[in-house]
């Protein structure tokens, strides 16, 4: 396993070259894995902060992502507890920190909760007596832009999560560090699936498409071309193209092609679309290295070839196969409530069958789950995240 969990908390921990990564709050397992995927091993400070060594090009990589929230130099980890005493020790250990570790100008201690915590503590109290030990040494305080942003995350409780979680945490941890400025946030607005020139109910969100691309990566591995037998409305060939990977997609029903192109074009982006059956696209494609197998498949959707949408699905896996024995699949699947519940996962119906069932014949092509993580859509729809590696 890549994660290796932090469990001696109490005191104080400096760890200089690293980062602190926040994730959404959307699905913080899923964070967890995207973040793994991109950077390899990472240090669990909270469900939601992980810390890992960075370089430069994978911190590049990063701005990709889809559930990364902010990236810090990390500073430390500090588990709270309800002394005022300590709270004072604590503030003015994180101001010595920043100062030593701050660039040269102005300075701002912004404050991030997360999770569930008591009313009483007030991240106003953090950023008061932070800034004034820092501002006390002749340094200048610029809320509106300042050239350094020391980041102080108030993490608590994570129980109330709408998806799976299977790392509980209790208690209070403080993490800080300096904002990287040179990271910048992936912006998804403006090409919601409904702003595009072709759109279908169907149609992948953006954020969505980004993860599955992410969850694809192997720490070491040069992700070269994006395959999608499945391309619908063009969602994971629109933000394969905009990382400036190669997309190869394809699709049964014609309308689904020109769709794509048409959604491509219309963000200036080109990439190879051809109308063609999944279980086929060897013949398409040919040998393929550095691939990954990246798609949404449109479950029970008439215009298949055959009326069995699990053979065409296992076809499309056996295609991958031979396209790239060392590539990556990471697709989105239906399944049922109870994949909700961890614990009976493996009893969840996926595809309309037993995941017991169907992970066997997954593995009889030659595959591996590296991942089956839940997701809620709403109340009564779910779909598994599932990513396989080769099994040999």
């Amino acid at each position: 396993k890549a994660f290796r969990v932090e469990v001696s908390v109490s005191g104080w921990r400096r760890r200089m070259g690293r980062f602190a990564l926040l994730g959404m709050g959307w699905h913080s397992w899923l964070f967890r894995e995207e973040m793994r995927a991109i950077v390899g091993e990472v240090d669990l400070l909270h469900p939601r902060v992980v810390s890992c060594k960075i370089e430069a090009e994978t911190l590049g990589r990063l701005s990709g992502s889809a559930l990364l929230e902010e990236v810090l130099i990390f500073g430390g980890c500090h588990e709270l507890n309800d002394s005022s005493e300590e709270h004072e020790h604590l503030f003015s250990e994180i101001a010595d920190w920043a100062m030593n570790s701050m660039g040269e100008g102005s300075f701002a201690i912004r404050t991030r909760k997360i999770g569930e915590l008591p009313d009483s503590l007030s991240s106003r109290a953090f950023e008061r007596s932070i800034g004034k030990h820092v501002a006390n040494h002749d340094r200048i305080v610029d809320l509106e832009s300042p050239e350094n942003e020391v980041v102080v995350i108030i993490a608590g409780s994570n129980e109330i999560n709408s998806h799976p979680e299977p790392i509980p945490f209790s208690g209070t941890r403080i993490i800080w560090g300096i904002k990287e400025m040179s990271w910048e946030k992936e912006d998804f607005s403006g090409r919601s699936p409904t702003k595009r020139p072709f759109f279908k109910p169907v149609s992948l969100e953006p954020r969505q498409a980004r993860l599955l691309i992410s969850l694809s990566n192997v720490k070491g591995r040069e992700l070269k071309a994006i395959i999608d037998p499945f391309c619908g409305t063009g969602g994971i060939a629109i933000e394969g193209c905009l990382q400036d990977i190669e997309v190869l997609a394809s699709d049964l029903d014609s309308r689904m092609v020109e769709g794509t192109i048409s959604n491509l074009k219309w963000l200036g982006k080109k990439g190879t679309v051809e109308k063609y059956d999944a279980s086929e696209i060897f013949k398409l494609w040919g040998e393929r290295e550095g691939s990954s197998f990246v798609f949404d498949p449109p479950y029970g959707r008439s215009s298949w070839r055959s009326d069995d949408s699990i053979e065409v699905f296992l076809s499309a896996l056996r295609e991958a196969r031979k396209i790239d024995p060392a590539g990556v699949v990471s697709t989105m699947l239906p399944a049922g409530p109870e994949a909700l519940t961890k614990a009976s996962l493996r009893q969840a119906v996926v595809m309309g069958r037993p995941w017991s069932e169907l992970v066997s014949e997954i593995e009889s092509i030659g595959w591996r789950v590296h991942l089956l993580c839940p997701v809620r859509v709403h109340r009564s729809l779910v779909r598994v995240i599932a990513v396989f590696h080769p099994s040999d």
